[in-house]
């Protein structure tokens, strides 16, 4: 009888674990075991590895299970299986693995043996986590905060589960890279960053000057996270002739057998080798073996490497030395070599991989998921800080179907928009039913937080779409219940802004939590749709509530409070917008003509228009062509997006001035002046774009001012620091222009403007979702909201973009001087578009009065607002099961040079941070919080520039986690992570 080759396999790994010691401690540094490294040969360090995607050609689940192998060939449980077994039978072999949200399922899924078997190759080095997120995070589209807690829950899961955490960042696929990638590696504690993509010209220069390898200095503010960096020779997979899994040659190495050719693949591999190493400066060379789902036939991989392995390390005369490796072993090898590298301050934006191919596009593509994304976000910090702060440590469990469909969301074919039609489809509905579970788990903490006494905990419901003016919870008030509405504010300080409600009748009033009556406004977009605006005041971190009442036609304050300034249409020559601090002028079709802000007395000249360009379908010069990736339009013209006249209405409110252009259900804008607020805000309906005409539209919104900008433009990197672009410029290398649309657009997350240093004013755009910005000319911004091309870009995902969503997107527009604290102006502004006020409802027979008698109508856990410029960025319990919770405090201002006067260190005690809880201990840990932050051992770098004096305390903070004070310094831009009990 035959035994099968996995009995075999089998076999051999019930024999060698028996040898195995299966006693693992906890550790908090990775074990690096010595590897037989030369001085006087060149090192080649073969990592193998494999590339799996959370998610691309496939579902996140068939890709795990290996289902429909007819769109790809993947299966990453197989590729686990065959690993592990692979490692077992050879304790010379490494692996590394990357993506904690496949490798988690498959833990899961092994029995206690098996797990133990696998942290004893943890333990000893032949497997390796790198990187260690939930997912290979995009770059460009994902909003810091998302980044920060998917790296968070990949590395809670590894030191739970292995009592490490990685020390390399392993971001080969990534389609650019940004400042604060680099910068919030550094704060995790990484020693390096290795990336696979960057600019065809700067790796062009990189790969002649032996500079592919060099110090990332990313942010000015905060240069002590630093980060040594290494871009691979050529991508991420195995050099051309040894794919084995893929059909090239097996090494043959028995000379009695037809086909020998161990000493012909022997010198090619060389060959290569030596090729790699003129451009890096060590005599270390690290050359990955493995691709996108790779070692599904692990031991195929494996053998083959080894016989390449033991003939070229058996003869000398090739003069190099080959060895299993992984990443963070060719770092130190790398460090070790003792010499200075030059250092990097910009980012890697935007990326081109030829002259014609700028992978621009996916900074817009699908705008609705972005979006989605982004509310999210704002919804799982708020359910992570009440369930800090009502102490319901117990509920964190349901929550977790939220945390991990967002870790996998930010994947590089996520959020990005770069995946399939069918995969996107999965995302969304990922998303949509973590947000239900967190509604179902916030209804019973709210009501629970709302319950005084006996008194029945109220039942809330929840009005997701919101943006498109659609709330079923105010449907009880045309029967002639009241409708109280709890507003949550996940900001730490106290806001007062305006919210908007839909509801289905026009004659209501608004008490507080006080039972007083406030001012409110009705707004009619349309012959069905009534729309409440008032104003709140809700403190940081809690929540107050409003009850929203019918009014009787005979009740005097309700007759006054019942303001029909439904939008009207117009035709005066010019019309205005104005309250205390912003006037807007507008022409009779309602194009934008000037702002004014009256507070400094200083006005623009601006006008706005919608246009798009036409994508590129294949030209005789090249095939390539506009898709998910890629934004290569025909030619350097915009097209005016909408031809007709639009349809304008006004509302002169006394809460609300607004002025809407309708063209179609298609293209929708509003304006809206608030009578508090100074900023502007419009909100733009866009979509499905309208492809009948056989053409598709990348579609724009250009901002043209009389600023003189000097060529320049500012963007945020993830909603953090600011980021200096030049049209047609890039600070570390010299740029050739091919393309002068493409070739400039960069991501925008949160925050983009123009200035005018002479005059020293500044107009920001804030956005509620990431996109596409650039500025093409002397006083222009111009953002891409929207993008439907109808051919594939040829980078894989094959399917062109095509698309036919409707987004309804929300932009603040702010007219601002900067001769003092400019960042006042906009940082928390777009802290707030970001994090809504949140609101939940409920209904009740009750009065307005007796409301706020019988529940706890008004909430905060803080005992003030935070100190000005300070942000709790993170309040969540680590587990159900681990007695301390997370806390995070970022500087929300940087250090730009701009301002007269200059954002500054803020200090904080966090013993007089909550007026509910008492913190018995705080220990200050890495940005994942899963290593204390003294025990972070960086490794150290010689470079050309040395850290500024002022910073070098900073790298290694001297406070003890025995010290008896809680007070602590945050410097501009900085987060700092603690894990506190109470």
């Amino acid at each position: 009888m035959i035994i099968k080759y996995y009995y075999i396999l089998l076999l051999l790994v019930i024999l060698i674990s028996c040898t195995l010691s299966l006693n693992i401690k906890p550790q908090n540094k990775l074990n690096k075991p010595k590897v037989n490294l030369k001085s006087d040969q060149l090192n080649v360090h073969i990592v193998a590895h494999t590339h799996d995607d959370v998610g691309w050609l496939k579902t996140v689940d068939e890709y795990y299970y290996g289902a429909n192998m007819s769109i790809q060939f993947a299966g990453v449980q197989y590729t686990l299986d065959s690993a592990i077994t692979s490692l077992l039978e050879n304790p010379e072999r490494k692996f590394i693995y990357v993506e904690i949200a496949f490798f988690e399922r498959w833990w899961n899924e092994q029995t206690s043996y098996t797990q133990q078997l696998v942290q004893q190759l943890v333990a000893s080095g032949q497997l390796e986590f790198i990187n260690g997120g939930w997912c290979m995070n995009d770059e460009a589209t994902t909003y810091y905060d998302d980044i920060i807690d998917q790296m968070t829950l990949g590395h809670q899961f590894l030191y739970n589960n292995f009592g490490i955490m990685p020390s390399i960042g392993w971001h080969i696929d990534p389609f650019g890279h940004s400042s604060t990638m680099a910068s919030l590696f550094g704060n995790m504690g990484y020693d390096a960053f290795i990336i696979g993509r960057m600019d065809y010209q700067d790796i062009g220069e990189r790969l002649i000057n032996k500079e592919m390898e060099f110090m990332w200095r990313s942010s000015e503010s905060t240069p002590q996270y630093q980060i040594f960096t290494s871009v691979l020779r050529a991508m991420y997979c195995t050099p051309s002739g040894f794919d084995f899994e893929q059909g090239d040659p097996p090494i043959q190495d028995d000379p009695t057998l037809f086909d020998y050719n161990v000493y012909e693949r022997a010198e090619a591999f060389v060959q290569v080798a030596l090729e790699y190493a003129t451009h890096f400066r060590t005599n270390n060379v690290l050359i990955p073996f493995g691709c996108d789902f790779a070692y599904m036939n692990a031991n195929m991989y494996f053998k083959n490497i080894d016989k390449l392995i033991e003939h070229i390390n058996a003869n000398s005369s090739y003069g190099i030395n080959l060895l299993y490796s992984t990443p963070s072993i060719y770092i130190d090898a790398v460090n070790r070599a003792g010499l200075t590298w030059e250092v990097k301050t910009d980012d890697l934006f935007p990326y081109a991989d030829d002259q014609y191919s700028y992978w621009t596009g996916y900074f817009t593509s699908r705008p609705a998921l972005k979006g989605y994304v982004r509310q999210n976000n704002a919804l799982l910090h708020v359910m992570e800080q009440l369930l800090v702060t009502s102490n319901s440590q117990s509920m964190v469990q349901d929550i977790m179907v939220m945390r991990q469909a967002m870790g996998v969301l930010q994947h590089h074919d996520a959020v990005s928009g770069t995946e399939q039609q069918h995969v996107a489809d999965d995302y969304a509905e990922r998303l949509s039913i973590g947000n239900t579970a967190t509604l179902q788990t916030m209804n019973q903490l709210v009501g629970q937080l709302l319950q005084k006494g006996k008194t029945a905990a109220p039942e809330f419901t929840f009005c997701p779409l919101l943006n498109e003016s659609i709330c079923p919870s105010t449907n009880p008030l045309s029967s002639g219940s009241s409708v109280p509405v709890v507003i949550y504010n996940s900001l730490s300080w106290t806001r007062y802004e305006q919210v908007k409600i839909p509801i289905p009748l026009v004659n209501v009033q608004v008490t507080n939590s006080s039972g007083q009556v406030i001012p409110s406004q009705i707004l009619s977009y349309s012959s069905n749709t009534s729309i409440l605006v008032f104003y709140v005041m809700v403190p940081p971190l809690g929540y107050s509530s409003f009850v929203i009442a019918p009014a009787s036609n005979d009740d005097e304050d309700a007759t006054k409070l019942e303001n029909k300034y439904y939008s009207k249409p117009v035709k005066q020559d010019l019309i205005v917008l104005e309250n205390s601090k912003v006037i807007a002028l507008f022409d009779q079709l309602g194009n934008i003509m000037s702002i004014t802000n009256k507070t400094s007395g200083q006005y623009i000249n601006v006008t706005q228009e919608y246009l798009y360009y036409l994508p590129s379908f294949g030209t005789d010069e090249t095939t390539q062509c506009s898709g998910a990736y890629i934004f290569l339009p025909i030619g350097t013209t915009a097209y005016q997006y909408n031809n007709n006249t639009p349809g304008i209405t006004v509302s002169q409110g006394p809460i609300v001035q607004t002025l809407t252009r309708y063209w179609s259900d298609t293209m929708i804008q509003t304006y809206l002046l608030y009578v508090d607020s100074d900023h502007l805000e419009t909100e733009e309906v866009v979509g499905p774009i309208d492809i009948s005409d056989g053409i598709g539209k990348e579609v724009i919104s250009r901002f043209t001012t009389s600023l003189q900008t000097d060529q320049t433009w500012y963007s945020d990197s993830n909603g953090m620091e600011m980021q200096k672009r030049v049209i047609n410029y890039r600070p570390s290398w010299n740029l050739t222009v091919v393309q002068p649309v493409s070739g400039n657009y960069v991501p925008v997350n949160n925050i983009a403007f123009i200035q005018d240093v002479n005059q020293q004013v500044q107009f920001t755009v804030l956005t509620d979702r990431s996109r596409g910005c650039a500025s093409l000319d002397n006083g222009e911004i111009e953002f891409m909201l929207h993008r439907r091309t109808l051919y594939d870009d040829q980078r894989g995902v094959g399917e062109p973009m095509n698309e036919s969503t409707q987004i309804i997107t929300t932009t603040k527009l702010i007219f601002h001087d900067i001769s003092t604290r400019a960042q006042s102006h906009y940082r928390p502004q777009a802290q707030s578009i970001s994090n809504p006020l949140y609101p939940m409802f409920t209904t009740t027979s009750m009065s307005s009065t007796l409301w706020p008698q019988q529940y706890s109508s008004s909430y905060s856990p803080l005992t003030g607002d935070l100190p000005e410029g300070l942000k709790i960025q993170t309040l969540q319990w680590v587990d159900s099961t681990m007695d301390a919770v997370l806390l995070r405090i970022q500087n929300i201002y940087q250090l730009d040079g701009q301002d007269t006067e200059d954002p500054q260190t803020v200090q904080i005690d966090l013993s007089q941070l909550f007026n509910s809880l008492k913190i018995s201990s705080v220990t200050e840990m890495n940005l994942t919080g899963v290593m204390k932050y003294s025990n972070i051992n960086r490794l150290q770098w010689n470079t050309t520039t040395p850290l500024p004096t002022s910073k070098l305390s900073k790298v290694f903070r001297e406070k003890e986690d025995s010290q008896s004070s809680f007070v602590y310094e945050i410097s501009p831009m900085d987060i700092r992570t603690f894990m506190v009990t109470f």
